[in-house]
């Protein structure tokens, strides 16, 4: 049975998935953002934690199992049960437990668990279907320092347009209304 399925499932809805006897997943919302230099531009995501010391069976997991793999409960409970016990024993071994699309947790020197959180996948809803991109920066031309070096070699002399005088036509038109 692939339980890793069942939490990212999960994940998407709940911010704490707890997989009974081994530890809890969390997520945190991150706000988009932009890095300066590169100009890259970040969605906003949900990140994945996991917390060693949150045990205690919650339900969810063992029920969303039960309800996707058409068994009972007590059942559900059984396999979750399988699998921790063989992941625990592969940590125990210093091996890696690697969960698709969650991430990873290893052993560390001093026999800690150490959760490296996978990027592949954006378990916040909201941002469906929005990735990080780069945008080059603008270069803009410096228009200023063109228009000078044009009127120095030309300089631009403005003269008023003269307005020509028609008092003349007033006095004729009076005339012939007479």
């Amino acid at each position: 049975m692939q339980i890793e399925k069942h939490i990212s499932d999960l994940l998407y809805r709940y911010q704490c998935v707890t997989v009974p006897g081994f530890g809890a997943f969390l997520t945190e919302t991150v706000s988009a953002h932009v890095t300066g230099s590169a100009s890259s531009f970040f969605p906003p995501k949900k990140v994945v934690s996991f917390n060693a010391n949150v045990k205690n069976n919650d339900g969810l997991l063992a029920n969303h199992v039960a309800l996707q793999e058409k068994m009972s409960y007590e059942l559900a409970v059984i396999k979750i049960g399988d699998v921790v016990n063989e992941w625990t024993y592969m940590l125990q071994n210093r091996n890696r437990v690697v969960l698709k699309n969650i991430g990873e947790i290893s052993v560390n020197n001093e026999m800690n668990w150490v959760f490296e959180p996978a990027n592949t996948v954006n378990y916040l809803t909201d941002s469906f279907g929005l990735t990080p991109f780069v945008s080059p920066e603008i270069t803009r031309e410096i228009l200023k320092q063109e228009v000078e070096a044009l009127e120095e070699k030309a300089p631009i002399i403005f003269t008023p347009e003269r307005k020509k005088d028609y008092s003349y036509l007033k006095y004729a038109a009076i005339f012939v209304v007479m």
